[in-house]
C-alpha cells in the first residue's frame, strides 16, 4: 500500500535515518535542524511516501520570508528530496513534488525555490531555472600588508549580537535575502554556520564577517557582510580566508557585486570570470498574493500611469498605476508575455528589461523599467535548504 501525506510525529527519526542513508555524504546530523532548529517548521511541511508502512521517499518544505526592498514575500524552499534506492523509478518523488505545490498554496506561500543539478526532473512540475551571478576567481600572489582591522575567528556566543546587526544592515532591502529572526539564528542558522567564520574587528567591536567552506582546491565563500563605513574590511577578510585554506587555487563566490567586494577579489586574483549557473529553480505558487505583497516596494519606486498584465505559463498579474499609486488588477491592459525566468528576474532585480532583451511597446517598457530596476540580489549559501 502507498500513502502520500504529511509525516507523523512518531516517524521523524525514521525520516532522518532515510535522509542520512540517501545523502550519506552529508550524514544524518545535517538534517536534524530541519525539525529541531527551524522556527517555521510544521509537520505538514514534511511530505512522505509510505510504502507498506515504511518511509520510502520524502521532501521538505522550508517556509521563509524574503526581502524585495520594503516588501516581504513568503517563500517555500524545497529541500531533502530523497528516495531509497530500491524504491526509485516509481514516480514517488514526482508525486511528492506536486503534493508540495498544494501544501504551499494552502499555507499562503507566494513562490518556491530549490537548488539542484537535475533540472529536467523539476521542470516536469513547472519549476524553472533562474540565473544567479557567481564569480570564479583564480587566486594569484598578493601582498598581505598591515590592515587596520583585527581579523579573528568568530565566537558564536559573544559575536552573535554584532553578527545580527551586520547582517540586517548589509541586507536591508536586498532582494532574495532571508529575514532571520532570533529563533532562526539560534537554531537553523547556528547549525549552518558550523563551517569557519571570520570576524573583522575595529575598536573592540565586530564590524564585518565572512563565512566560508573549503573543499580543496576550491574555497566557497558562503556569506559576507560589513557595516556602513567599514567597506574596507572586505579585503582583509578575504585575504585571511585564503590564508586559512592551504593550497587553494580558486574562489567560487556567490556575492553581490558591491564595489568593495569586487575590489577585494580583483586584488587577490589573476583571473576573474562572472558566470550564471542555472542550478537555482523558481516556481510561482500564488501570483496574486505575490503581487499584493510587492505593493509597498512598487509604490515606493513609482511608475508612469498605465495598466499592464504580466502573463506567465502559471498565471497572470495585472497592475494599474494611477497618480503614482500601484494597485492589483487591470482593465484594458498592455499584455506582456513572460516566462517564469523573465518574471523572477524582474521581481528580484536579477536582470532588468534591457538585459532580458524583452520586446515591448514603449509604454510597457517605461512602466516595467520603473517598477523592476536591476538590483544586487543574493541568496546566501548559508540559507540553503
Amino acid at each position: 500500500m502507498e500513502e502520500f501525506r504529511a509525516i507523523k510525529a512518531g516517524e521523524m527519526e525514521e525520516c532522518l535515518d532515510m535522509w542520512g542513508i540517501v545523502f550519506e555524504r552529508v550524514g544524518r546530523q545535517h538534517f536534524v535542524p530541519y525539525f529541531e532548529g527551524d522556527p517555521w517548521f510544521k509537520r505538514a511541511y514534511t511530505r512522505v511516501c509510505v510504502v507498506d508502512g515504511k518511509i520510502a521517499s520524502a521532501v521538505q518544505i522550508c517556509e521563509r520570508k524574503v526581502r524585495v526592498g520594503e516588501a516581504e514575500l513568503v517563500m517555500g524552499g524545497i529541500g531533502n528530496v530523497g528516495t531509497y534506492a530500491e524504491y526509485r523509478g516509481r514516480g514517488y518523488s514526482s508525486r511528492l513534488m506536486l503534493d508540495t505545490v498544494r501544501v504551499m498554496k494552502r499555507h499562503g506561500m507566494d513562490f518556491s525555490v530549490l537548488f539542484t543539478g537535475i533540472q529536467p526532473f523539476y521542470e516536469k512540475a513547472l519549476w524553472r531555472s533562474v540565473p544567479q551571478k557567481y564569480i570564479s576567481a583564480e587566486v594569484g600572489s598578493f601582498k598581505t600588508g598591515a590592515d587596520s582591522y583585527n581579523i579573528r575567528a568568530l565566537d558564536w556566543d559573544t559575536d552573535l549580537p554584532d553578527l545580527k546587526v551586520i547582517y540586517e544592515s548589509f541586507n536591508k532591502g536586498r532582494p532574495l535575502t532571508i529575514i532571520r529572526t532570533d529563533e532562526y539564528w539560534g537554531g537553523y542558522g547556528r547549525a549552518r554556520f558550523r563551517e569557519p567564520t571570520l570576524v573583522a574587528e575595529s575598536g573592540g567591536k565586530a564590524v564585518g564577517y565572512i563565512h566560508f567552506a573549503y573543499d580543496k582546491p576550491n574555497c566557497w565563500p558562503r556569506e559576507i557582510g560589513y557595516l556602513p563605513g567599514h567597506e574596507a574590511c572586505a579585503g582583509p577578510l578575504i585575504r585571511e580566508m585564503i590564508a586559512r585554506c592551504p593550497d587553494m587555487e580558486k574562489l567560487i563566490v556567490n556575492f553581490p557585486h558591491e564595489s568593495a567586494i569586487m575590489d577585494a577579489i580583483n586584488g587577490i586574483a589573476k583571473k576573474v570570470e562572472t558566470r550564471e549557473p542555472m542550478g537555482g529553480m523558481f516556481r510561482i505558487i500564488n501570483i496574486r498574493s505575490l503581487g499584493e505583497r510587492l505593493l509597498p516596494e512598487l509604490n515606493r519606486r513609482g511608475a508612469p500611469d498605465g495598466s499592464i498584465r504580466l502573463d506567465t505559463e502559471i498565471g497572470s498579474l495585472g497592475l494599474t498605476i494611477k497618480k503614482k499609486t500601484v494597485s492589483i488588477g487591470a482593465e484594458n491592459p498592455i499584455r506582456i508575455p513572460l516566462s517564469q525566468l523573465e518574471f523572477f528576474c524582474l521581481v528580484f532585480g536579477i536582470k532588468g528589461v534591457e538585459e532580458l532583451g524583452l520586446t515591448l511597446p514603449e509604454k510597457a517598457r517605461e512602466i516595467l523599467t520603473a517598477l523592476f530596476p536591476p538590483q544586487k540580489p543574493v541568496f546566501w549559501l548559508a540559507d540553503h535548504f
